[in-house]
């Protein structure tokens, strides 16, 4: 039978923000490393795959932040693989502290493409095999589709031309990078007097190095408190969609 994969970590200077708390793009930071190392366990991470020509592309996020653990707090991260769903495989993730208390939980969802076509592979001995899976939920409902508002005009927020500390080991965008873009084209006031509870991340075709990315905001008051769409486009076409909740 599939554990799940575990390691403790103690948050840095560098991962911290100016209140001495997690910044929510060092909890995707670790999550797409850790995911790697288990994958690698199961028998299907980055070095496996390519023996096919084969990659792990990420698809979809959801993140939800329970409690944000402090600079120099030690905290335990798990990670699962839990098969198929529809199309595509998911994987879910939850920070705890040292007493056991959540954190942050996370479910992402995952696609395997070809490498030379670009196209998606798939790879029946992962949808539910036990000896990879642990069918268990940090978030029951897997990451949702975004749609981004067309009842009001979005405001251009922010452009972004893509440079080379953007890309990672797939030769485009590092999908912490929209992350980044979407909470720096929010008004500081927004992120000061607001916590963040949640993230969501479509991601739905690659950025590339030296293309220009034009971030379209817009922002829904509810009654729990805010939502903010960020858009992020390429010659008016959408390459991702991050839903922030605070």
């Amino acid at each position: 039978m599939a554990e799940k994969y575990t390691e403790n970590h103690t948050i840095a200077c560098y991962e911290a923000d100016a209140n001495q708390l997690l910044k929510p793009t060092a909890m995707l930071d670790w999550m797409q490393e850790i995911a790697g190392r288990d994958a690698t366990r199961l028998g299907f991470g980055y070095d496996q795959l390519q023996e096919n020509h084969t990659a792990w592309v990420l698809s979809r996020t959801h993140v939800r932040f329970h409690q944000y653990p402090k600079w120099r707090n030690t905290v335990n991260l798990q990670t699962w693989h839990k098969g198929a769903f529809k199309v595509l495989y998911l994987r879910d993730f939850l920070l705890s502290n040292e007493a056991g208390e959540p954190l942050v939980s996370a479910t992402t969802s995952w696609l395997i493409i070809d490498m030379d076509t670009r196209r998606m592979v798939r790879n029946p001995e992962l949808a539910s095999s036990p000896e990879t899976c642990v069918f268990e939920h940090a978030i029951e409902e897997p990451a949702d589709k975004i749609i981004f508002p067309d009842n009001v005009e979005p405001q251009l927020a922010a452009t972004h031309k893509v440079v080379w500390s953007d890309i990672d080991t797939m030769a485009h965008v590092n999908n912490v990078r929209y992350v980044c873009w979407a909470l720096d084209a929010v008004s500081r006031s927004i992120l000061q007097e607001n916590p963040l509870k949640e993230i969501i991340v479509n991601y739905d075709a690659e950025v590339l190095l030296g293309e220009e990315v034009q971030l379209y905001l817009v922002t829904e008051p509810t009654n729990e408190g805010l939502l903010v769409y960020v858009q992020g486009r390429v010659e008016d076409k959408p390459r991702f969609c991050v839903k922030l909740v605070f």
